[in-house]
């Protein structure tokens, strides 16, 4: 049997977030992270989405571990919902990394602490996963302990940077490997992939350390409460802000279970180096004066159940934003929530509040490399293919140009898609296969939601169009014995709609009397024959597409 090597991007190539990606040889599995994304607005009640992992149940006995790069629920929050149907495979992880993974899996929803198999690894170790030579470097992202992953196969090295950025003055943490990388670029790099979240933006990435001044500045010029809101994983971020809390002697106040758990969890592992003393509760804030006190707080993507919204919205159970205070929203906006972020801002300012937002300072660096880190990047690992991954396919593309520019040819590029496999030939290269079962799993309420799309189609009608509901009352032989009542919900009562409706009752009178009347002689089909006329006609003569629903009693 020839030997094989296949790459298959799972998740996270066409889309913010899920983010997977699946090295294979003949026995052997791998999988590079397990995120989970959010859905688009056509998606009704669905809340979130993680990879479609049909293959991997297909394969599970050849999966050796998941290689988590970092702690950021884009990499990791798929894991507790795939990881019992998997057969608990061993999760690998640097020590933030795995602290995280572990509490997110201590969740009441998932209770499954006590079930996996957790390894923490250091960036210096090594350690093979079947014929797979695994090794890292460390790289600099927005939260400590993120690596890249360098896989070493029979055919040559794969180095997959996960989120990375350059960054030669970081906030309170080492500088990227260099060495490592160039070393592996010396030992020879079969495959190359790398992060292009920030594709599109030029020069090289902000430095963390760049962004302390102008927190800094905040500091100094508030002169109430300063409420910051920002990703709860975004650790560096949190970082700086408590740091320079207790260089100007405010309080710190943190706000959010997922805020809270992270806070304690770099306070555990020392990432975190501040008396505990600073710390007060919540319901504590309103003993201090508003000049010395600091809240950080999740939902600066103007997320609904956030805390910041609970503030502004007088939910929250111990503070309300008011005029007095400044407002720090530290971070990027994800393209599909800009316009929840936008209402957010508005919301804020009709309190008064002063807002300060990337758009008018820039309180937020940035995690992810720009061009002229891809540029580096690459000049350093000299890889015989490259592959774009982490982002839109138009992020992507971006990255491929950038790419051209240091000399890697078309003939070197792999543009993926997910669930797209790619598999390696030697003396032929990297031949474009299959593509696998990759539509991403839905969750809702915590729950895999499995229904398909008829149920999706549903909601979004209902959405659009609202719900009609006709009563029928016919005798035994289907003539009806009073005028139909037709009562409609979300359904827009213009009078248009008025007289469609009316019309609508002559219709179905109509079509009782010619097509079922002394013809039909199954209440199931002439339900089934009613809806499909009317919406029939609802389409062909008003091109409205409510959800038609029939109730027929029927006197035997």
């Amino acid at each position: 049997m020839d030997k094989k090597l296949k790459v298959i991007t799972l998740g996270g190539v066409e889309e913010v977030g899920i983010n997977s990606t699946i090295i294979e040889n003949d026995r052997d599995i791998i999988v590079i992270d397990f995120g989970l994304g959010f859905p688009d607005d056509n998606l009704f009640g669905i809340d979130l989405l993680i990879p479609n992992f049909d293959y991997l149940k297909a394969n599970k006995d050849k999966i050796r571990g998941f290689i988590i790069t970092h702690g950021h629920l884009d990499h990791i929050g798929g894991l507790p919902y795939v990881m019992e149907e998997l057969g608990f495979p061993p999760i690998y992880g640097a020590k933030m990394t795995i602290e995280i993974i572990k509490e997110k899996m201590s969740e009441k929803t998932f209770s499954l602490k006590n079930k996996i198999n957790v390894i923490e690894f250091s960036k210096d170790d090594s350690f093979n996963l079947g014929k797979f030579k695994i090794s890292f470097f460390g790289v600099n992202h927005n939260i400590p302990d993120s690596v890249g992953i360098i896989v070493g196969t029979e055919f040559g090295n794969i180095v997959h940077t996960g989120d990375f950025k350059f960054d030669n003055t970081p906030f309170q943490e080492p500088v990227t490997e260099y060495a490592k990388i160039v070393k592996v670029g010396e030992e020879g790099v079969l495959l190359a992939m790398s992060d292009s979240t920030n594709a599109t933006k030029t020069g090289m990435s902000v430095s963390e350390s760049g962004i302390t001044p102008v927190l800094e500045n905040i500091f100094i010029k508030a002169q109430g409460r300063i409420v910051a809101a920002t990703f709860s994983s975004l650790l560096t971020r949190v970082n700086q802000l408590i740091t320079l809390a207790q260089k100007y002697n405010r309080k710190v106040s943190i706000s959010g279970i997922s805020m809270e758990t992270t806070v304690k969890i770099a306070k555990n592992l020392g990432y975190l180096k501040v008396p505990e003393s600073i710390f007060i509760k919540p319901e504590e804030v309103s003993k201090y004066k508003d000049s010395d006190v600091l809240i950080v707080t999740t939902g600066a993507q103007g997320e609904e159940n956030a805390g910041l919204m609970k503030m502004i919205t007088g939910e929250h159970q111990y503070i309300n934003i008011t005029n007095t205070d400044t407002v720090v929203l530290s971070s990027s906006v994800i393209p599909s929530n800009a316009i929840l972020v936008q209402k957010l801002l508005d919301t804020i300012i009709s309190t008064g509040a002063h807002v300060i937002h990337q758009s008018i300072m820039d309180v937020h660096a940035g995690g992810h490399a720009h061009q002229e880190d891809h540029k580096l990047f690459l000049n350093l690992v000299k890889p015989q293919f490259f592959m774009p991954i982490e982002g839109y396919q138009s992020f992507l593309a971006a990255h491929i140009q950038t790419a051209k520019t240091v000399g890697i040819k078309n003939s070197q590029i792999l543009m993926p898609k997910n669930g797209l496999v790619y598999e390696y030939f030697p003396g032929r290269g990297f031949v474009r296969g299959e593509r696998i079962k990759h539509v991403p799993v839905r969750i809702s309420n915590n729950v895999m939601w499995d229904f398909g799309n008829k149920i999706l189609k549903e909601r979004e009608q209902l959405s659009e169009y609202g719900l009609v509901l006709i009563v029928l009352n016919s005798n035994s032989k289907f003539k009806l014995k009073k005028d139909p009542y037709i009562l409609s919900r979300g359904f827009t009562m213009s009078n248009k709609n008025m007289k469609m409706l009316s019309y609508m009752e002559n219709f179905i009178k109509n079509t009782f009397a010619e097509k079922i009347e002394d013809r039909m002689k199954d209440s199931a089909e002439v339900k089934t024959f009613i809806i499909g006329q009317v919406e029939q006609e609802f389409l062909g003569k008003f091109k409205q597409e409510p959800i038609v629903l029939v109730v027929l009693s029927n006197d035997k």
